[in-house]
């Protein structure tokens, strides 16, 4: 270029700035306007997000958003050309003439690089979801980590949870061995932030104030964000991250579609076959299609069997020698059924205004039997018949059987308007969130012998079995009836937010703009607990019942003998029917038990933010601060033994209120650096809080077989302060590359200190769980990510890839009176990693992928020794899907393919306090587009 058309360019690039500048500080001039327009993925049918529209020989440029929109204000009248980048696919220009008033609109469509001749790559299937994933991913100003649904409607994985545990720095905490909840980074899963489409969602349970995410069909599911570095218009409750579950809306492709799917799902322990069936349609329509619908609904229905044996409270019996005192041995039989629904409605008179309706339905069933059979067996003296033998002279076993029935439904509704004035933008918000957890149906019924059983047990590696064992614990006639408990709950939650968010953009040619918001949330959450105990009038047995079933000899492989099984609706038949005059009610710990768990609370939070983002060439800096005030009243009764007569009476249990204020301000500052459209290099310093769980804070007090938990009003908030440094490189639309490192300092953490042999509000325990505030801990970590597709490999090997992550955690924690112990952080795996090699070439789409999850601490005793701990696991999956019409595709899985157990342990991993084993499941079906 010469000399003198460089001047011409120079001259022409500062007349656009003042411009620009001029623009930005006084209304537009007359001579002009406002050009927009959306930028389309002819490789995906979709909007494509955070691709770069610049203005050629200007510094003049601006970024799509999730719609695929760019806006450029003010741009002097002109003839331009348009340039569209976005990182994997080939570049387009685009030209424009802006006229002297008013507005223009340029929309684009660019394909992958791969694209011959200009003919579209019309991707689906898996690569469909990663590309949506990375490119969400990239776009977002956050340190944050993406699962898409793909082109078939669904995401990677059939639940939730699992589809996130792919992802680096997360793993889930298994219930029957389906992912359920979702820990980022370790930190404890209650101090997620939850949200679907951005608004709060209904926390069902009593305890705490995680969400279950297997309650979430993911076929109803468009995208998941997890977002590890918050900005302030994220609500605060956010100390691991937030999980902004996303929905789909009828303009996420450019087309109308339809989804079906059906399969079958197989339980290899339970030996069952369950099923499932999804649909999902979404169009525009009307003038310029200015409405737009999506409806969805989900069903599935499984069942799950699993052996669980959990040798109990490890003891020093002798010098050196530590063995477990007593054993209990579960065996489950379970039904879960899922039901979602979704419906979103949108109308767009303008591309200035949006108003809309989200609405989500979601409800969880699980049916379980559960036989129960504990042996407190050291209740006399011990002798060692060998080395590694110990033998107990007095046992005392129970025979339990507990059905219970449970369901979970979330509802959410979120009316809103998005609504741009030029330059400003305005949201409104409103959200309604229901959530109960109703549970008709919780009975136990308990055998128990006396304590004359005499048993060996045999120590070594691995799990302690028995190589000596008391007939009479297998003799029906050797269990008089303890007691029958009917139980009965129902927690309500009702949640309403209102929220408003406005945003300035700044006409300077550049994505700088200044926001502002506030939120007001009111939540109002109840459970009511009611509990019956029936005794026994008369000496009655198991076996005199009638009601007995065989053994299972199969239980756990055969290693533990079961005994014999019960039939629960045989027995209650026998009681309450045949014989009702061999129970009686127990009035006193009926009248406690019905309120110990009880509790009502209501709790207001206050918030406020502001916020810019500035954009300095490559540079983007967020910075700005969010306060939140958080006002609650918590009622329960206070259960205590006034009298000092060591028995709780009626007149022991009494209303107990109280009142909590806090106010947190918390400012911080995220860093964009994008020196080239594939690189980016991110900094965050985040200030975060943690409320404490619904049942830690309430003065509640629940007792079952010796066990007792306790709440604790005293408890203070979590805060939390991070910071995170990244570096992601993408070389094309299939690859991400990513480094990330994290510090977070936690004041406040709460633990459950667990007591043994102890005495609460008058009532003997075997032990207590109690919440406490622990004085602070630390958390340290390396993330890494890969995710490529090897396209370099000659055919038909070009179709193989990988994605691979791994975490490593340093952490610590400071607990009174274990100063001198090095604990680490709550919750926190040391080293998390997974990853997947995946094949697609044609109609063949082939994954086998692996999640890795350390060791980590759930509760602290007296002593290293009383620690107790969940257990490393290696989980193994796999997928196969084939193409066997346009848009159709059948596939199988098989998930937790080596059975891998859960484990707990005490102290140290060889004295194992738990091991629940599953069997292997698979999933078959087929899913259509149409």
């Amino acid at each position: 270029m010469s000399k003198e058309n460089k001047a011409r360019k120079g001259s022409r690039r500062n007349l656009l700035r003042l411009a620009f500048l001029a623009s930005a500080i006084v209304p537009a001039p007359v001579l002009a306007g406002d050009l927009s327009g959306v930028v389309i993925s002819d490789s995906l049918d979709r909007p494509v997000r955070g691709a770069t529209v610049s203005v050629e020989g200007t510094d003049i440029a601006a970024t799509t958003d999730a719609s695929g929109r760019y806006v450029l204000y003010g741009l002097p009248a002109g003839d331009y050309t348009l340039a569209i980048v976005q990182p994997g696919y080939q570049g387009q220009t685009i030209q424009v003439t802006v006229p002297e008033a008013g507005s223009v609109t340029a929309n684009g469509r660019i394909a992958l690089i791969e694209s011959a001749e200009g003919e579209a790559i019309v991707v689906t299937g898996a690569r469909a979801s990663r590309l949506l994933a990375i490119e969400r991913k990239r776009a977002l100003p956050v340190v944050a980590d993406i699962v898409s649904s793909d082109g078939i409607g669904k995401l990677p994985d059939y639940n939730t949870a699992e589809a996130l545990q792919r992802l680096p720095g997360v793993s889930v905490e298994v219930d029957q061995s389906e992912p359920r909840y979702v820990t980022i980074r370790g930190v404890d899963s209650n101090l997620n932030l939850v949200t679907i489409d951005g608004n709060t969602v209904g926390i069902p349970e009593a305890e705490g104030r995680r969400v279950a995410l297997d309650t979430i069909p993911s076929d109803l599911v468009g995208a998941i964000e997890v977002i590890k570095t918050v900005t302030p218009d994220y609500d605060a409750n956010a100390i691991g991250g937030s999980v902004n579950i996303v929905t789909p809306t009828a303009y996420d492709q450019g087309t109308p579609f339809t989804y079906v799917s059906a399969r079958g799902i197989y339980a290899g322990k339970a030996d069952k076959l369950g099923f499932g069936a999804s649909a999902m349609h979404g169009q525009t329509f009307g003038d310029a299609d200015q409405f737009g619908i999506v409806i969805g609904a989900s069903y599935s229905k499984r069942f799950i069997d699993s052996d669980l044996v959990d040798p109990l409270s490890w003891q020093e019996i002798d010098t050196g020698l530590w063995a477990p005192t007593g054993f209990r041995m579960f065996d489950y039989s379970i039904m879960r059924e899922r039901i979602g629904a979704i419906a979103n409605l949108e109308w767009r008179p303008s591309d200035d205004l949006r108003l809309y309706v989200n609405t989500i339905y979601n409800e969880f069933t699980d049916h379980e039997g559960r036989d129960q059979f504990d042996y407190d067996m050291f209740r006399g003296t011990v002798t060692f018949p060998s080395a590694n033998e110990v033998t107990y002279d007095s046992g005392r076993a129970t025979r339990e059987f507990r059905q219970n029935e449970q369901t979970q439904k979330l509802y959410n509704i979120s009316p809103g308007v998005d609504w741009r004035f030029g330059n400003v933008e305005l949201k409104l918000n409103y959200t309604y969130a229901h959530a109960q957890e109703h549970t008709p149906v919780r009975d136990d019924i308990e055998f128990r012998t006396g304590s004359s059983n005499v048993s060996t047990i045999l120590l070594g590696e691995g799990m302690p079995t028995f190589s000596a064992v008391d007939p009479a614990l297998f003799d029906p006639e050797a269990y008089p009836l303890r007691r029958i408990r009917l139980r009965r709950e129902t927690i309500d939650e009702d949640l309403h937010a209102i929220k408003a968010d406005l945003q300035i953009d700044f006409e300077n040619g550049t994505d700088s703009f200044v926001k502002f918001g506030g939120k007001f949330t009111d939540r109002s959450k109840d459970r009511d607990n009611y509990q019956e105990l029936w005794t026994p009038t008369d000496d009655v047995t198991f076996g005199d019942t009638g009601a007995v079933l065989d053994a299972d000899p199969d239980y756990y492989g055969g290693r533990y003998a079961f005994g014999p099984t019960m039939d629960y609706y045989g027995v209650l038949d026998y009681f309450f029917v045949q014989n009702p005059g061999l129970l009686e009610l127990d009035q006193e710990a009926t009248a406690f038990n019905d309120k110990a768990s009880d509790y009502r609370l209501s709790e207001q939070i206050y918030a406020g933010y502001a916020m810019a983002s500035l954009e300095f060439g490559a540079l983007t800096v967020i910075g700005g601060a969010r306060v939140e005030h958080t006002s609650g009243t918590y009622d329960a009764f206070a259960i205590r033994d006034t009298d000092g007569n060591g028995e709780i009476e009626v007149s022991d249990i009494a209303p107990l209120s109280f009142d909590k204020e806090y106010t947190h301000v918390l400012p911080s500052l995220a860093l964009n650096y994008r020196p080239q459209p594939d690189l980016v290099f991110r900094a965050a310093w985040t200030n975060t809080i943690g409320r404490p769980n619904y049942s830690d804070t309430v003065p509640t007090f629940e007792e079952e077989d010796g066990d007792g938990a306790a709440g604790n009003p005293d408890l203070e908030p979590y805060t939390s302060m991070g910071l995170d440094f990244s570096a992601e490189f993408y070389p094309d639309a299939d690859t991400v590359l990513a480094l990330a490192t994290f510090y977070k300092k936690i004041e406040n953490p709460i633990y459950t200190e667990t007591i043994y042999d102890t005495t609460f509000a008058g009532v003997d325990l075997i032990s207590l769980s109690q919440p406490q505030n622990a004085d602070s801990g630390e958390l340290f970590g390396v993330e890494a990510n890969l995710v490529t597709r090897f396209a370099f490999l000659p055919a038909p090997f070009d179709g193989f890839g990988i994605s691979a992550n791994a975490t490593f955690v340093d952490s610590s924690v400071d607990v009174p009176g274990r100063e001198d112990d090095d604990l680490p952080f709550f919750r926190q795996s040391k080293w998390l990693a997974g990853g997947a090699l995946f094949y697609e070439k044609g109609p063949l789409e082939a994954r086998f992928a692996v999640s890795y999850r350390d060791a980590y601490l759930t509760g602290v005793g007296s002593g290293p020794d009383f620690d107790g701990y969940t257990g490393s696991r290696t989980v193994l999956d796999a997928r196969l899907g084939y193409r066997i019409l346009e848009g159709v595709e059948v596939f199988a899985s098989v998930s937790n393919i080596g059975e891998e157990p859960l484990v707990g342990y005490q102290g140290y991993s060889d004295r194992i306090n738990a091991r629940e084993d599953y069997g292997v499941n698979a999933d078959f079906g087929i899913s259509a587009k149409f």
